[in-house]
């Protein structure tokens, strides 16, 4: 279906356009013009630091195969519950199109490559995450939790949006450490084998050998009666 609306470009003198692509535009008053105009110039150093962390991820960093370009970064009109979404550009491929155009046998690498698009991260400036994740860069731009939770957040829009992620990994790695910081442990902290006090390893052969004993008596006490 996707194509063919892609050909059929409108129907009885509607525009047909699709929710998964950037630029949709949605009818606006002049005040909610002017108040998502102010709300950009607040979270314009957010926006900035993203695109330029995200461009450093899929271009030299775990994502680098990927075969991901970021355009931009910017302030959602679409989203009300989640905090971020990934859509491409408008002439690009959705990411049922990836899927499809990745499956064929003699898939052309340069046209896929071309058409896929570069991807835009809108964010939702209402989400108490995005809120958060504002005030840390504000504070520190090299806050190393701010770093990985943005970083976990493109790349789980990527999933919710179906497209692929190369390294799966990565992103494991990245929720292990923010649930490290969660708990309270240092995500750095290196792996120490348990020690195991000697006198409860002695208490535990007693035990095995009182219950050996047991058991010994048990069979005599049987073997008596018979």
């Amino acid at each position: 279906d996707e194509p063919c609306l892609q050909k059929l470009a409108d129907y009885e003198g509607k525009k047909f356009v699709s929710i998964q692509k950037a630029d949709v535009k949605l009818d606006e008053s002049e005040e909610e013009k002017k108040r998502f105009s102010k709300v950009k110039d607040m979270y314009k150093v957010l926006t900035d630091w993203w695109k330029d962390s995200l461009t450093e991820l899929t271009e030299k960093g775990a994502m680098k195969d990927a075969g991901v370009k970021i355009e931009k970064v910017e302030i959602s009109k679409r989203l009300t519950e989640s905090p971020v979404v990934v859509v491409t550009s408008q002439f690009g491929y959705s990411a049922q199109q990836e899927r499809v155009m990745k499956a064929q046998a003699f898939q052309n690498k340069e046209q896929l490559s071309m058409m896929a698009g570069r991807k835009t991260l809108e964010i939702n400036p209402n989400h108490p995450v995005i809120v958060d994740l504002l005030s840390k860069v504000k504070a520190d731009k090299e806050d190393a939790r701010a770093k990985d939770t943005a970083q976990v957040l493109f790349q789980t829009a990527l999933i919710e949006s179906g497209f692929e992620i190369a390294d799966p990994s990565a992103l494991v790695s990245r929720v292990y450490r923010l649930m490290s910081r969660e708990l309270g442990v240092d995500p750095d902290a290196p792996l120490k084998e348990v020690e195991v006090p000697e006198d409860e390893e002695a208490e535990e052969e007693d035990d095995k050998e009182e219950g050996d004993d047991d058991s010994e008596e048990k069979e005599n006490e049987d073997k008596t009666e018979l």
